[in-house]
């Protein structure tokens, strides 16, 4: 099923990708892989200021309605509307949904200071 003409959104899904060993058995940093996922629907869902004493941040956070067929894990990162966002919990499926334009659910959230 195609997505709705309104989904046309773009994030990119960013995974960490393992370095592995070099032959001295030294670890080899980790590189990353950037991937865009077009025609998203994306939907702001909490704005937070903690309260705790002495300290001044805000969470932020989107929905992301994904194309069917996205591989996203709860391990990735995504970068919605430019800002980079950590994938909060489990990543949700709709594939038992025949009526769902979109079945791949993403949060994303973003906590500063």
């Amino acid at each position: 099923m195609r997505p709705p003409r309104f989904a046309q959104e773009t994030v990119v899904l960013v995974r960490a990708v393992p370095g592995g060993t070099d032959p001295y058995g030294d670890p080899i940093p980790s590189t990353t892989t950037r991937l865009d996922i077009k025609r998203c629907l994306v939907v702001p869902n909490q704005s937070v200021e903690p309260t705790d004493r002495g300290r001044s941040g805000v969470v932020t956070g989107w929905t992301v309605y994904a194309p069917t067929g996205t591989d996203a894990r709860f391990t990735d990162q995504v970068e919605v509307r430019g800002v980079l966002c950590e994938v909060d919990g489990e990543v949700g499926d709709w594939r038992a949904d025949p009526l769902a334009p979109t079945s791949v659910v993403i949060n994303a959230t973003r906590a500063v200071g």
